[in-house]
C-alpha cells in the first residue's frame, strides 16, 4: 500500500523542530496541554477535500479547524487565495459549522455547508465580493450534500433521529410486560440519514425538496432511511442524473457471492453488517450495484461524460483481484486498490493496487484519458489511459522532507497545493510548481509555536520477541542527558506521522506527547511505516492463543520489547514506564498489563473496547456476539469458557497491579440517576468496580458531551492535563501546585498507598502472569 523505505536498527535522528527564529534569538517555554489544544490543523471533513483548487486554476480555498477553548468550541475558518502566485490568503467566513467546500465550474463561487439562522443549510459564498447566499435549505440541519456539475442539482442527507431511547410502548404493553428481544441485529446500531433531491427550476428558484428511494440493489426493497459509517459519501454524477452513496446493509440481505467472500466474512465479524456503493438513476428511481467492492475508503469520483467513477475500496466480491489479495494474504486495510467502474456495464478495471495510504484519493481527472494520483509519500504520478490500462507516465517529487504521507493535497494538472506538516512541524499550506526547486509556503497555522521548546523527535525500531521490526517515534525531553536513565511513556495506538502536540487532527483522548516530553519523561509512538501491511505483524504472531488472541498477545509483546531496547540501551527506567491505550488499543493495553512481562507503574485506558463479559451480555446484538466468540474461539460457556477465564479482563483484574486511569466519553449522555446510567459507562464499570472491589489503584473520569474521540477544547484540555498530572504523579513524584480539583492528589496519595500494600501482597514477578 505504501512505497518501501529502509529504516536504520537504532536509533538516528529524524528530526528537530523548526523555527523561522533560532532558540538562541529568545528564551522558549516548555509546551502545555492548553499549547497542544489551540493547535489548528486542516480541517478533516470525512470522504470530502478541505483544500481545492477552482476550475480555472486561479483559486484555492480552504478550511482550517481553529479550536476556540473559552467558548469550547471548534470553529472552521474558510480562506482563499485568488491570485495564486503572490497573494496572502483571505478569510472569508468563520463558523463552528463548516463543510463540503466545493467550486461551482465557473471558478467564482463557493458552495458549502454552514449555520445560517440556526439551522446548517447549503450556501453560495462569491469569493470576490464575499457576500453569501443560501440554495438550499431543509426541514432540519443538511449533514451532507452533492451537487451536479452545472449547479443545477442538489442532493442533501438529513439525520434520522434516533428514537431508540425513547419508550413507545402501549399501555397495554405496560401492564402486561413485553418481550425484550435476544439479539439485535447490529445494523440498528448505527445512525442513519435520509436523501433528498431538489433542483433549480427556469423562474431560479429550487423545488421542493423530494426524498430519493433507494433501492436495495440485493432485494429491490426501498430504503427509507439509510444506515452509514461517518457519512453516505454521496457523489452526484456532473450530469446530475445518477447518485452514487455507500451505505450499510444487514448481513441477512446479501447475496450468497457477498457472504462468501472473505472481506465480506472479516467485515461482518467486525462490525455485523456490510457496506456496499449503490448508484440509484434519479429519473428512473432504478438502483443498480455497479461496482461490487465492499468497504470503500472513498466517496465515488466521476468522469466528465456520467458515464464511469473512481474508487478507492477493498477488491470486488469474487474477482481477481479479491483472490490475489487472498493469496498474499492481505487484510482490508491492506488491500485497498483504486478502481474504475463503467456505471451502466459494471465493467471495472483495476487503476493502482498500491495506494500511498487509505485516503489516497485521485488528485486531477482532467480528461478521461489523463490522471493525476497521490502515489507515495512526497510523489505525485500523472497516469494515462493506453490500451485499456492506466499507465504511469510521470511521477513528480515534491521537494519536502519527511512528508506526510496521509495530506491533504488537491491539484489541477499544473501546480500541486497541500498539507505540509510532520512529527514536529505544525501544519501549514504550500504550492509547488513542477520544475521548481522548492516548494513555497502559503501560510503558516500556527506561529505561536516559534515560542515553544518542541521536544526532539528520534526515530527508532527495534525486535519483538517473535522476529518483527518495529518502528517508533522517540520524543526526547529537551535538556536530555546522555547516560541518565528516564521514565518513559507508551502511546499504544498505532499513528501516521502528522504533527504530534497532542494527538493531532484526530483528537484522541489521554495522548500527551509534548507536555510529557516537556515535563522529562520519554514518550513513545509507534508508527506504520511505508510498505507495511498488517500481514506483516499477523505473521509474526505467537503462537498456541485461542481465536484471536495472538492479536493482543502481539502487541503487548511490541511493547515489552520496546521497553526491553530502550533499558538496555540505558535510556529508560524499565520500573517508570506508563501506558496509555485508546480504543482498540485500551484493549491491548488492559491485556499487557495483564498478560505482559513490563511491570508499568501507570496506565491509562480512554473510551477503550475491552471483549468482556458485560460488554458480551450487555450489548448482545448479532454482529457483537459473534466478534467476541471468535476473539476467545468460542463463547464464554462451555468447553470455551476456559479462553475467557483465561484472556479475559473479566476474569484477570486480579492480575492488574499497575495504577489505572480510565477515561470514558458519554456520547451526549449525562450521569445523573443512578437508575439510568449511559451504556458505555455501564459498559466500563465492570473493571472500573472491580479493580475498586480490590483495592487496586483505579480513577475513572466520564466525559459526558464527547464522543469516541473528544471534540469539544475544554474536555480535550482536561483529559491532557489530567494525563500529564497522572505520569508526573506516579513516575516522577512529581504534584503540581494549584490543580483544578484540590482533592486530585490526596486521593492518588491514598491509590499510592493501596499500590504500595497491593504490591507488598502480590507475586514479585511478571513472569507469574499466564501467556
Amino acid at each position: 500500500m505504501h512505497m518501501k523505505r529502509l529504516f536504520a536498527f537504532g536509533i538516528s535522528l529524524l528530526l528537530l523542530p523548526v523555527s523561522s527564529q533560532s532558540q538562541e534569538q529568545h528564551k522558549r517555554r516548555p509546551v502545555e496541554p492548553a499549547d497542544c489544544v489551540q493547535v489548528r490543523h486542516f480541517f478533516h471533513d470525512a470522504f470530502r477535500p478541505s483544500i481545492v483548487i477552482n476550475p480555472k486554476g486561479s483559486g484555492i480555498a480552504y478550511l482550517v479547524q481553529s479550536p476556540n477553548i473559552e467558548a469550547n468550541r471548534n470553529d472552521v475558518e474558510l480562506f482563499v487565495t485568488t491570485e495564486v502566485s503572490n497573494s496572502a490568503p483571505v478569510r472569508l467566513l468563520s463558523s463552528s459549522d463548516i463543510s463540503g467546500l466545493h467550486w461551482l465550474d465557473d471558478g467564482s463561487a463557493l458552495t458549502l455547508l454552514a449555520k445560517s439562522a440556526g439551522q446548517i443549510v447549503l450556501e453560495r459564498i462569491d469569493i470576490h465580493s464575499g457576500k453569501s447566499e443560501v440554495l438550499v435549505q431543509g426541514s432540519q440541519d443538511i449533514a451532507e450534500y452533492s451537487i451536479s456539475g452545472d449547479g443545477k442539482t442538489v442532493v442533501f442527507a438529513v439525520e434520522v433521529p434516533d428514537t431508540s431511547q425513547e419508550a413507545s410502548r402501549s399501555q397495554s404493553e405496560i401492564s402486561h410486560g413485553y418481550r425484550i428481544p435476544f439479539q439485535k441485529q447490529q445494523v440498528a446500531l448505527f445512525l442513519k440519514r435520509q436523501v433528498f433531491v431538489t433542483r433549480r427550476t427556469p423562474e431560479n428558484t429550487w423545488s421542493i425538496p423530494a426524498p430519493v428511494d433507494i433501492r436495495s440493489p440485493f432485494t429491490g426493497q426501498v430504503l427509507k432511511e439509510l444506515p452509514y459509517v461517518l457519512n453516505l459519501r454521496m457523489s452526484l454524477s456532473p450530469d446530475g442524473e445518477k447518485l452514487a452513496l455507500t451505505y450499510l446493509e444487514n448481513a441477512d440481505r446479501i447475496s450468497d457471492a457477498w457472504k462468501r467472500s472473505p472481506s465480506v466474512k472479516a467485515m461482518i465479524a467486525s462490525i455485523g453488517v456490510a457496506e456496499i456503493t449503490s448508484v440509484t438513476d434519479l429519473k428512473s428511481g432504478q438502483t443498480a450495484l455497479p461496482f461490487q467492492g465492499p468497504w470503500a475508503y472513498s466517496a465515488p469520483l466521476w468522469s466528465g461524460d456520467s458515464t464511469s467513477f473512481m474508487i478507492t475500496a477493498v477488491s470486488p466480491v469474487d474477482s481477481e483481484w479479491e483472490r490475489q489479495d487472498v493469496a498474499e494474504h492481505r487484510a482490508s486495510d491492506d488491500a485497498v486498490h483504486l478502481f474504475q467502474t463503467d456505471v451502466r456495464t459494471g465493467d471495472t478495471r483495476e487503476v493502482l493496487k498500491e495506494l500511498g495510504g487509505i485516503l489516497a484519493r485521485p488528485l486531477s481527472w482532467r480528461s478521461d484519458s489523463e490522471l493525476l494520483l497521490h502515489t507515495g509519500d512526497n510523489a505525485v504520478s500523472r497516469f494515462e489511459l493506453k490500451a485499456g490500462h492506466w499507465v504511469e507516465t510521470v511521477r513528480t517529487v515534491i521537494p519536502l522532507q519527511h512528508f506526510f504521507k496521509n495530506a491533504e493535497l488537491a491539484s489541477n494538472g499544473s501546480f500541486i497545493v497541500g498539507d505540509y506538516e510532520t512529527p514536529a512541524i505544525p501544519p501549514e499550506l504550500f504550492i509547488y510548481q513542477p520544475g521548481d526547486s522548492a516548494a513555497r509556503t502559503v501560510a503558516r497555522l500556527n506561529p505561536q509555536l516559534d515560542d515553544l521548546t518542541l521536544a526532539p523527535i528520534k526515530d527508532i525500531d527495534w525486535m519483538t520477541s517473535t522476529g518483527f521490526r518495529a518502528s517508533g517515534l522517540l520524543f526526547i525531553p529537551p535538556g536530555y542527558k546522555p547516560g541518565e536513565r528516564y521514565p518513559l511513556v507508551i502511546h499504544s495506538y498505532p499513528s501516521a506521522s502528522y504533527f504530534f502536540c497532542d494527538s493531532g487532527l484526530t483528537h484522541e483522548p489521554s495522548f500527551a506527547p509534548q507536555p510529557i516530553a516537556n515535563a522529562g519523561i520519554m514518550y513513545l509512538i509507534r508508527i506504520l511505516p511505508d510498505g507495511s501491511h498488517h500481514g506483516d505483524e499477523v505473521s509474526h504472531y505467537p503462537k498456541g492463543y485461542p481465536g484471536n488472541i495472538a492479536e493482543a498477545a502481539f502487541q503487548a509483546d511490541v511493547w515489552d520489547s520496546a521497553v526491553d531496547y530502550l533499558a538496555k540501551e540505558g535510556r529508560v527506567d524499565p520500573n517508570k514506564v506508563g501506558i496509555i491505550g485508546f480504543s482498540r488499543s485500551g484493549w491491548y493495553t488492559e491485556f499487557a498489563l495483564t498478560h505482559g512481562r513490563t511491570p508499568y507503574a501507570a496506565a491509562t485506558a480512554a473510551d477503550n473496547t475491552q471483549y468482556s463479559l458485560g460488554e458480551y451480555w450487555m450489548v448482545h446484538s448479532d454482529g457483537l456476539l459473534h466478534a467476541w466468540d471468535a476473539m476467545y474461539g468460542g463463547p464464554p460457556y462451555g468447553d470455551t469458557l476456559q479462553n475467557w477465564e483465561k484472556y479475559s479482563i473479566s476474569f484477570n483484574l486480579p492480575k492488574i497491579h499497575t495504577p489505572l486511569l480510565m477515561e470514558v466519553m458519554g456520547y451526549g449522555h449525562a450521569y445523573d440517576n443512578d437508575n439510568t446510567p449511559p451504556s458505555n459507562l455501564v459498559l466500563k464499570s465492570e473493571v472500573f468496580a472491580g479493580l475498586g472491589r480490590l483495592g487496586s489503584p483505579v480513577e475513572m473520569y466520564y466525559y459526558p458531551l464527547e464522543d469516541h474521540q473528544p471534540s469539544h477544547p475544554q474536555a480535550r484540555l482536561a483529559s491532557l492535563q489530567r494525563n500529564l498530572d497522572w505520569y508526573r504523579f506516579w513516575l516522577r513524584g512529581y504534584e503540581r501546585s494549584n490543580p483544578e480539583d484540590p482533592d486530585q492528589y490526596k486521593r492518588w496519595e491514598h491509590l499510592r498507598d493501596l499500590r504500595d500494600a497491593d504490591l507488598r501482597s502480590a507475586p514479585s514477578s511478571a513472569d507469574s502472569r499466564p501467556n
